[in-house]
């Protein structure tokens, strides 16, 4: 079977009577992917292009391409990427520190988007780049990326449900008391003109961290973070609110000597695999230098 395309043998008890209905209901295409692949010829019954409003037969064999026409603005670059996982649907990156995802106002090709486009490239493939999570330029971690229209709404479809799952983990300042909690405040953008910097705001977008101390250290404490939404700054923001920035965040706290950027990783990732429902644990181990700022908090008792 090609691992481009859908495929559903229509049942005789299949409750199912057109094939939109298949398509929308059995094989999960949303509304706006059926319009395009529509328009693009996509579609097939018995290898005959067809119609959405087709009168369904039992044994009919439906097809469907999920790979669109489309063009790729991205410019190729040849970057070092370090892959964690790939499948037919699913591409799982460790990002490093100090890469930025998109190209921004400095119309940089040195991104994420470029290296992928490229990795791509190399490949014959072509596919807009659709991350469906997102990081800071200095965080690091795990990024989950869509290999096309139909894994990425898949995925957010999960995502919508709560079975998409991250874990971060995070160096903040002083000490935390308790060995876990939740924190449920609002998050708005209250200047978007002159800055990047979020707040906590009553009229914010509702958001939730929730966290679990792992160590102690003098004048710091290393959490496991998990996400109940997906604010921008989320992590950093919640927590500089309460008094514990990340360390070396200079957006939301102070600069660090230990470490040149926020010490927060991406660490672990759980989510089903699109077609088969597969459950996938994926995992980055820490970046070195923040392995080697705990080894040295480790070591000197700092």
């Amino acid at each position: 079977m090609n691992e481009n395309f859908l495929y559903y043998i229509v049942g005789p008890d299949d409750p199912c009577r057109f094939l939109r209905d298949v398509l929308k209901s059995q094989m999960r295409i949303s509304h706006s992917l059926l319009t395009k692949l529509k328009a693009q010829h996509k579609i097939k019954v018995n290898g005959v292009t067809a119609l959405t409003n087709y009168t369904l037969q039992t044994g009919d064999r439906i097809t469907v391409d999920i790979i669109l026409n489309e063009k790729n603005n991205i410019e190729p670059m040849n970057l070092p990427l370090d892959i964690v996982y790939e499948d037919i649907d699913l591409l799982v990156i460790n990002k490093p520190p100090g890469l930025a995802v998109h190209p921004g106002k400095d119309r940089s090709i040195r991104t994420l988007a470029n290296a992928v486009t490229n990795y791509w490239a190399q490949q014959g493939h072509v596919s807009l780049f659709r991350p469906i999570n997102r990081l800071d330029k200095q965080t690091s971690g795990l990024i989950l990326i869509g290999k096309s229209q139909y894994a990425h709404q898949a995925i957010f479809r999960q995502q919508k449900q709560g079975l998409l799952h991250r874990s971060y983990q995070a160096l903040v300042e002083g000490l935390v008391q308790e060995d876990s909690g939740s924190i449920n405040l609002p998050i708005a953008h209250p200047d978007p003109e002159h800055s990047q910097k979020r707040s906590v705001e009553p009229d914010g977008k509702p958001a939730f961290t929730h966290f679990t101390v792992i160590k102690r250290y003098p004048g710091y404490t290393l959490l496991a973070l998990t996400l109940g939404s997906g604010r921008t700054h989320q992590i950093r923001v919640h927590l500089s609110h309460l008094g514990h920035p990340v360390c070396g965040d200079s957006l939301y706290g102070r600069p660090s000597q230990l470490i040149t950027r926020q010490a927060l990783h991406a660490r672990q990732l759980s989510v089903q695999q699109p077609r088969s429902g597969t459950h996938l644990y994926l995992q980055a181990d820490l970046p070195p230098d923040m392995a080697a700022l705990l080894e040295d908090l480790n070591t000197s008792g700092r």
